[in-house]
């Protein structure tokens, strides 16, 4: 069977300038968004997405995570088999 078919769900890498990379496939949609928080938490030593919660405004937070190489986790759906997501490698 075709792996497309049965792991429909990525979960992709974005970085601060743009790039994006495959970094996990799942068959649910909820499977994917766990993983994708699993990587972005202080303990998979990546940095999480969202707002810096030592920023008081929560805006200022989102620039200097920017400013300093920061990534996300995004889950997406690869609706065709053979797609490619978004510009997203791997």
């Amino acid at each position: 069977m075709n792996e497309a078919a049965t792991l429909p769900w990525l979960v992709i890498r974005q970085e601060a300038d743009g790039s994006r990379y495959r970094v996990g496939r799942c068959a649910t949609r909820v499977e994917a968004q766990r993983l994708a928080d699993r990587l972005g938490s202080p303990r998979s030593g990546a940095r999480p997405a969202g707002p810096d919660p030592k920023a008081g405004d929560g805006g200022a937070g989102d620039t200097a995570r920017a400013a300093t190489g920061a990534q996300r986790y995004l889950v997406e759906r690869l609706d065709q088999p053979g797609e490619t997501p978004s510009g997203a490698h791997g």
